[in-house]
């Protein structure tokens, strides 16, 4: 009997991988079932290596210091008059107003991907992986709490940047369907990254639509392509001592005065500035076991996302 080409498929590698482990039962459920009416279903479990580069705009929420104060000061008096002080002045977020430009993130994720096909359309995925990368902006201090006026436009267009470094690890889901050579799939996922650099985590919620079509049931070559689109809800929260920052000689020297004690520490809350782009990929079948994988991300957030998937 003729197979009928029905892909619950994802590209297994597309977004899901997994785990090899032994079963006491055929996976997924339905398994038998499904094919006996001639539809076609990947192997259940995976297990994928992923690199994605990628490079997007932030907007800056909010950026304060805090822990600084301007010092005491002795007041130099003649000698027959008795020592004045004046008492060391701390600063708020309030003495210190900082507006930021929209910051540009360049980010390197490697990651270990395992997956399951509960059901001949459900699959739930878990993930761990590193992070590297950077978010860079320019920051003008428009007013600075005993600063005088004329030293505030030194402070115009700064550069600042956090260093993104840390380890994340998240779960997910995707739904997939199809019908005769065109599949279609919805992945939805949540990940958390730690970071080590600086204090803070960054929290993504991603939703990621996507239609394609099988070539191997016309031609030799098993190539799958599809187009799609990817919705990202990332919240950045960036904290960290003063001291951890490599900023430009001329904002540092202003922060060593009001952080004598080592006190100074940074806030940055950030979001995505465009949380959708189109993507566009495609998957070579190497065999049954072995596929290859390649995605861009066009828009305002481009990257580039290359997967090798082990099915079993």
């Amino acid at each position: 009997m003729l197979m009928k080409p029905f892909y619950w498929v994802l590209l297994s590698s597309v977004l899901c991988s997994g785990n090899s482990w032994a079963t006491d039962f055929e996976l997924p459920l339905w398994r038998e079932e499904v094919e006996a009416q001639g539809y076609v279903l990947p192997k259940p479990f995976g297990l994928n290596i992923s690199y994605m580069g990628l490079e997007q705009a932030a907007d800056i929420n909010s950026i304060a210091f805090s822990g600084l104060a301007i010092p005491s000061i002795t007041v130099p008096l003649p000698e027959w008059l008795p020592e004045f002080v004046l008492p060391e002045v701390p600063l708020s977020d309030q003495d210190i107003v900082i507006e930021a430009n929209p910051a540009s993130q360049h980010m390197d994720v490697l990651t270990l991907r395992g997956d399951v096909w509960l059901l001949p359309f459900l699959n739930f995925y878990g993930l761990v992986g590193k992070t590297t990368g950077y978010s860079e902006t320019s920051i003008t201090i428009d007013s600075f709490k005993g600063l005088p006026v004329q030293f505030v436009p030194a402070f115009n267009d700064v550069d600042f940047r956090l260093d993104l470094d840390g380890y994340l690890y998240g779960v997910g889901a995707v739904l997939a369907g199809g019908y005769e050579s065109w599949f279609g799939l919805v992945d939805i996922s949540y990940t958390q990254t730690q970071l080590t650099v600086i204090d803070g985590n960054i929290a993504s919620r991603v939703i990621s639509p996507r239609i394609g079509y099988d070539f191997s049931h016309h031609t030799s070559v098993p190539l799958r392509i599809w187009i799609g689109a990817m919705h990202q809800k990332v919240e950045q929260s960036l904290s960290g001592s003063l001291t951890q920052l490599h900023l430009p000689q001329k904002i540092q020297a202003l922060l060593n005065v009001v952080n004598q004690g080592k006190n100074g520490a940074f806030h940055v809350e950030q979001s995505l500035s465009s949380p959708w782009n189109g993507l566009i990929g495609a998957q070579y079948q190497w065999n049954d076991s072995i596929n290859l994988l390649l995605e861009v991300g066009l828009g305002e957030r481009k990257s580039a996302f290359f997967t090798v998937d082990f099915r079993v």
